[in-house]
């Protein structure tokens, strides 16, 4: 079955709508916003809104929904990756640097949603992708809880939080570390931990 092809006047139209939305969240709080301050921002009629969307929650939850696909397509691994990469190497794994590349190229949309709102929806949606990609990541390629520093629910629950707030940090501070060099660090933090050499324990002489 074939689907017809979207207006292109129609994704116009959501498309600043949707810029509009964001940059009104960036200035002030979601509940200080109004239709009309979405419509005036996009350059279009308040009855234009309504022909698209039937409240300002409606394009804020197609916002969502749209991002977090794409983001959920750019840290999709192939098996076939796993088993070929190096992680002990130093170097960050590709998917790692497409989570913040994806990030960095959305600054403003992360910004308004993390930072100076903290939407829920959005961040629970975002904890969510991650959850998936930290599960299905240490699932391959460490197979046996043997060897694992805790159970393996807890170790997911520990790497997938530690990564929702360093996001949120690197966005509060405006990506002061590039994108390369955020995904390798955290990567090297999930897998080696915060130590280089256990703390106390004194160097061999």
């Amino acid at each position: 079955m074939t689907h017809a092809k979207k207006d292109p006047r129609v994704i116009r139209t959501q498309r600043l709508l949707r810029a509009a939305l964001i940059d009104l969240m960036e200035e002030r709080g979601l509940e200080q916003i109004t239709v009309q301050d979405i419509a005036e921002r996009a350059t279009v009629k308040r009855a234009t809104f309504y022909l698209h969307y039937e409240d300002k929650q409606a394009l804020l939850t197609q916002c969502i929904d749209e991002l977090l696909n794409e983001l959920r397509e750019q840290v999709d691994v192939a098996e076939s990756d796993y088993g070929s990469f190096d992680y002990l190497s130093g170097e960050p794994h590709p998917s790692f640097v497409r989570l913040f590349h994806h990030i960095s190229v959305h600054y403003n949309f992360y910004t308004a949603m993390l930072v100076k709102n903290r939407v829920a929806p959005f961040a629970e949606g975002l904890l969510k992708v991650i959850h998936e990609f930290v599960s299905r990541g240490i699932d391959r390629t460490e197979p046996d809880d043997g060897n694992l520093t805790a159970r393996r629910e807890v170790v997911v629950k520990y790497v997938e939080s530690a990564f929702l707030e360093v996001i949120i940090w690197w966005l509060e501070r405006q990506m002061p570390y590039s994108e390369s060099d955020m995904a390798a660090q955290l990567m090297n933090l999930s897998i080696h931990g915060p130590y280089i050499r256990i703390p106390g324990r004194r160097n061999p002489q």
